[in-house]
């Protein structure tokens, strides 16, 4: 199956933004020693030699050109893939999609936290990394020619979602926020790892989840199977860049509070479907590894068609709100 068939539409959209190389690069922010930050940066290249990124036993990586030339000026896309566990470069394979339309892409990857009572305030750490990597770019010379500052968008996967809906202008209710684990159906995707170590989401750091991480750069949002939507506060929607929720299924739709968001979903789906398309001994690997082998869905074919989906619905609400 070609993985970019079902981008053509949405490229029609965006004419002279279809590549067919992309590059990659890497920059890596020590300026909080306690949290340096390692960005992925994916973007339209002439670039001829090519290098598999963000693979491994497991999963599938991504061809790119290491260190080519940015061609053109475009415009830019922050991405965080919000999971607490998950390895560097979750997201290669939606920045190496969104590079090859014409976007310059950057991968977020922070320090992984070490625990549960450190995890806690990811919550707000998110976000800051997030605005914190947009600095990083936008001050850098080597890339500012190259980005269109009035097109800018942050995506987010999880509680990368969660962090793209408050960088975008949404609020978190703080009660509603502290009670997300005690419902069962909730959509917090770590709250048996909380719980199994009785940590509580009110033990977060409360100065810093009180502020608010509303960031005005970033022109659209788009969140994919996002945390905790139904402690977002109602009243905070008529403030939001442009918003689109993918759903990996249909439960986010079910707790989104939030008006003046739009709405995809992707039913076939699962919020596993946001991890790499496995390699051929993946799910045997898992298995061998007490690790769980739903983690590389039905098929490859299927995760490839889902993210396609995922790819081109972002490619046309970009190309529509930008």
């Amino acid at each position: 199956m070609n993985k970019w068939c079902l981008l053509v539409a949405a490229l029609v959209l965006m004419p002279n933004l279809a590549y067919g190389s992309i590059g990659f690069r890497t920059i890596v922010d020590a300026s909080e020693a306690t949290r340096p930050l390692m960005l992925s940066i994916w973007y339209p290249s002439d670039g001829d030699q090519f290098d598999i990124i963000g693979g491994n036993a497991v999963f599938q990586g991504e061809s790119a050109a290491l260190d080519a030339p940015v061609v053109g000026k475009h415009p830019l896309v922050v991405l965080s893939h919000g999971g607490l566990r998950s390895t560097k470069d979750s997201g290669a394979w939606l920045g190496a999609a969104l590079a090859k339309a014409g976007f310059i892409v950057i991968e977020v990857n922070a320090p992984r936290p070490e625990n549960p009572a450190m995890a806690v305030d990811e919550i707000w750490q998110r976000p800051r990394d997030i605005s914190r990597a947009l600095s990083v770019i936008l001050d850098n010379a080597a890339w500012a020619d190259h980005i269109d500052e009035k097109k800018v968008a942050v995506i987010g996967f999880a509680l990368g979602g969660t962090a793209a809906l408050s960088l975008a202008g949404a609020e978190l209710d703080a009660e509603r926020y502290y009670e997300s684990c005690a419902d069962a159906g909730s959509i917090g995707a770590d709250c048996t790892w909380f719980s199994s170590h009785n940590v509580a989401l009110n033990q977060v750091d409360q100065d810093e989840f009180e502020q608010s991480r509303h960031d005005r750069r970033f022109t659209s949002a788009v969140l994919i199977a996002p945390e905790y939507l139904e402690a977002f506060s109602i009243e905070s929607g008529m403030a939001l860049a442009p918003t689109l929720l993918i759903s990996l299924g249909s439960q986010e739709m079910k707790t989104l509070r939030l008006p003046h968001v739009e709405k995809k979903a992707i039913d076939e789906a699962n919020r596993l479907d946001a991890f790499a398309v496995c390699t051929e001994s993946g799910p045997q690997i898992l298995l061998e590894e007490e690790g769980d082998a739903a983690l590389c869905g039905t098929s490859p074919e299927e995760r490839v068609r889902i993210h396609a989906l995922i790819a081109d619905m972002i490619v046309s609400f970009l190309a529509r709100s930008f």
